[in-house]
């Protein structure tokens, strides 16, 4: 039998058919098995109309997430501050920028064990650090396995950075939950860094002297307490990291004050970098790229670290609050009394 074109088109398409059957039942087979022991918190995937309706309820909630622009307190009267310029900076405990969905997950596991604000006022030449403890009960925004937003929890403030690719939407979501727990201000730009960037940051100043708080002599004989250390590579990682397994610090109170004391110390030696070399800051960003994700251009950057040498450290703070053991993790309840005087402080002035 003399076989045609139309005749091999019509059987290549009765092929592609039946393929396409037999490969969505595959593929739904496949899925089925996949999700029938799927997470804790995996719920089910949604129709597109569901889908819709959840990222408007999303959008909803960041369109409704403003700043007070003038407030009342304790007899006075408060304006936003608009000379402001707020760079939120993370430090997430993977050792790499990961992109989780390349692997086809919707969640990361990297936590943000460092939460630091630096406000600055370019009115009066000057900044302040306002850091956070990771174990911050706040809202932060929650997604299922399939990526779909499902609204706001409450949970440690370092979790929001998990419920995403580990891209920038995690630090997005990340810089919704800071906002929101600091009553809507407005944060500028943000910069997330793993836990590879830290020694090499450190040694890019020449190394960070710090006095040694607790004793990590037992990994590291130079690092004993009561003594003054330059730290140099992995050393700084010690230093401003540890803490269940090497020091008794259940509540990340002692690492936060380390950490304190460190970005104290480290920041200004960028600046100072930076005014003598003009490449500084260009060649230190490009070392430290495969461990940072920011939205922010290189000439953004490279302002603030000049910010942090040209300006005048003013403060910084924390809020005060308590410290409990919860069902899994630790928790730490703000004194919303502190949190409300801080956030006056650093981000309104009073009017006249």
């Amino acid at each position: 039998m003399k076989i045609n074109k139309s005749t091999i088109k019509i059987i290549g398409a009765a092929i592609g058919v039946i393929a396409l059957i037999g490969g969505g039942i595959g593929v739904a087979s496949y899925l089925e098995n996949k999700y029938a022991e799927s997470p804790e918190g995996a719920g089910n995937a949604l129709s597109r109309t569901e889908i819709d309706a959840a990222n408007s309820d999303r959008e909803n909630v960041l369109n409704n997430s403003n700043a007070v622009q003038t407030i009342n307190y304790n007899g006075h009267t408060y304006a936003y501050n608009q000379d402001l310029e707020v760079l939120l900076f993370l430090g997430v405990d993977d050792r790499e920028v990961i992109d989780y969905s390349s692997e086809g997950n919707n969640r990361n596991s990297a936590q943000s064990d460092v939460i630091l604000l630096a406000i600055f006022d370019k009115d009066n030449q000057s900044y302040s650090l306002l850091q956070i403890n990771r174990d911050t009960m706040v809202d932060m925004m929650k997604y299922d396995y399939f990526g779909t937003y499902t609204g706001l929890i409450n949970g440690q403030i370092a979790l929001a950075h998990t419920y995403r690719t580990g891209m920038e939407d995690s630090c997005e979501d990340t810089k919704f939950a800071v906002s929101r727990f600091l009553y809507d201000v407005e944060i500028s730009n943000y910069f997330c860094l793993t836990m590879d960037a830290i020694p090499i940051i450190n040694d890019s100043v020449g190394g960070v002297t710090v006095t040694i708080e607790d004793d990590f002599s037992e990994v590291d004989p130079e690092l004993v307490k009561g003594s003054t250390v330059t730290l140099h590579g992995a050393q700084a990682e010690t230093y401003v990291r540890s803490r269940r397994s090497i020091v008794n610090d259940p509540t990340n109170i002692n690492r936060m004050g380390r950490q304190r004391t460190y970005m104290s110390a480290l920041l200004p030696m960028l600046g100072e970098k930076t005014a003598k070399d003009s490449n500084f800051a260009l060649k230190l960003f490009d070392q430290i790229s495969p461990y940072m994700v920011t939205d922010c251009t290189v000439d953004q950057l490279t302002t603030y670290i000049e910010q942090f040498s040209g300006y005048t450290l003013d403060k910084i703070v924390t809020p005060d609050g308590k410290s409990v053991e919860g069902e899994k993790f630790m928790e730490f309840y703000v004194d919303e009394s502190s949190l409300r005087s801080i956030v006056i402080d650093l981000f309104y002035v009073e009017q006249e």
